[in-house]
């Protein structure tokens, strides 16, 4: 009996990890007002941001206790989850919406829409290239934190974790490794990954 429950919650663990980061919207605040993002969780914390009262798709990374970790610039704080809930939809992890991946040395945008079927990757060099199909998905599964997207010239794996990416004090919580053959040359690229469109 105590080795099925303790498989279960092993099984589980991985999937509770999957829930962030995830899109929340503010709720319960007056339209006169904001709600507060401060330096850590803690009424009493100085206030480094604010979000509108009507704000949507703010990007939960995690939580402490009863406070919301979320971007704030280029920093991070953390918000009252009092006056945040959570959007619908599935968890990231099951390819479903768009996600927006950055990189530097060199620098490049991977912008995933698996709703449009198509990625588009972006550099200096080329800002504005044409959109290039998805060759494959495979979503994260309770017993693999890991999701991959197939990409025309490659592979891109999304794993949740805390991500830096390494210009500003923010962080982002999915980590995104990117494998490319070009021309011939077999590239890699490291990178952090955030929900939505750029």
């Amino acid at each position: 009996m105590i080795r099925i429950l303790l498989t279960l919650l092993f099984l589980a663990l991985p999937a509770q990890a999957q829930d962030f980061p995830a899109l929340y919207a503010v709720t319960g605040v007056a339209a006169d007002d904001v709600l507060n993002i401060r330096s850590r969780p803690d009424a009493g914390a100085p206030i480094i941001g604010a979000l509108a009262p009507d704000s949507t798709g703010v990007e939960v990374l995690g939580r402490s206790g009863n406070w919301a970790l979320v971007s704030a610039g280029e920093g991070m704080g953390y918000a009252s989850l009092r006056f945040l809930s959570r959007e619908p939809g599935p968890s990231w992890a099951a390819l479903e919406a768009p996600l927006t991946c950055i990189g530097t040395e060199p620098f490049w945008t991977l912008e995933i829409d698996p709703a449009a079927e198509s990625t588009r990757f972006r550099t200096p060099e080329a800002p504005d290239p044409a959109a290039k199909p998805i060759t494959g998905l495979w979503p994260a599964q309770p017993w693999a934190r890991s999701a991959a997207v197939g990409l025309a010239d490659g592979l891109a794996v999304l794993t949740g974790a805390e991500c830096s990416d390494g210009m500003s004090d923010r962080s982002y919580g999915i980590a995104v490794d990117i494998f490319r053959t070009l021309s011939g040359r077999e590239i890699r690229l490291a990178g952090c990954c955030s929900l939505g469109r750029p």
